[in-house]
């Protein structure tokens, strides 16, 4: 499925990106769709407008999406969440794909075309959770379910006069011939009648 890269600034939790901590937006996520997501953490590097990265060897992710946080216990009904991260660790970052295809975003965006919801990446380790990033996302219906067939294309009917100009008739008019092109557009031939009632075949 396809690929979210995104690199998220520990300190400012906040995603960024090249060049020089551009701010990067949180693309729209699509219902029944499985990205794989590929999470890399950075610390500023004071002055340089850069980032570096960081290892997180030993520690363990977990991304979710839910509803508006409220604060009360249990929270929100999560409605996508993925705890089960692999670390690489020759490049730092960890990467797991994201199942968007749950009854509960389904129930929650219902039949609207989009809903507003809150993606979350937590850090957890010795120490316990560190809540990394969380900003505001775009649940997304689509139009495509794999439920239907192509819709059959609407009949076109040509008028009379482009139908003339389409389409050799049964029975010419007087003196009209008819004119055949050769495969590499260099020669024609014309074919006819005369009013002796002898044939025209003319090649050129």
């Amino acid at each position: 499925m396809g690929l979210l890269k995104l690199t998220i600034d520990r300190q400012n939790k906040a995603v960024v990106g090249p060049p020089k901590g551009l701010i990067k937006n949180l693309p729209g996520l699509f219902q029944s769709n499985v990205p794989t997501l590929q999470i890399s953490v950075v610390d500023p590097i004071n002055g340089l407008g850069s980032y570096s990265l960081v290892d997180l060897n030993g520690f363990s992710m977990r991304v979710s999406i839910g509803d508006t946080p409220t604060g009360t216990a249990g929270g929100p009904a999560v409605l996508a969440l993925q705890d089960t991260f692999v670390w690489n660790a020759a490049n730092k970052y960890f990467q797991a794909d994201l199942a968007l295809n749950t009854a509960a975003i389904d129930a929650f965006i219902g039949t609207a075309p989009s809903r507003g919801a809150f993606f979350e990446v937590n850090i957890t380790g010795p120490s316990g959770r560190d809540t990394i990033l969380q900003v505001g996302c775009t649940l997304k219906a689509v139009v495509d379910e794999l439920t239907s067939v192509a819709p059959n294309p609407v009949d076109q009917y040509f008028t009379k006069a482009e139908q003339l100009a389409l389409f050799a008739k049964k029975v010419g008019a007087p003196g009209e011939r008819q004119v055949f092109t050769s495969q590499d557009g260099t020669a024609q031939r014309e074919i006819g009648v005369n009013n002796d009632k002898s044939g025209i075949d003319n090649l050129s």
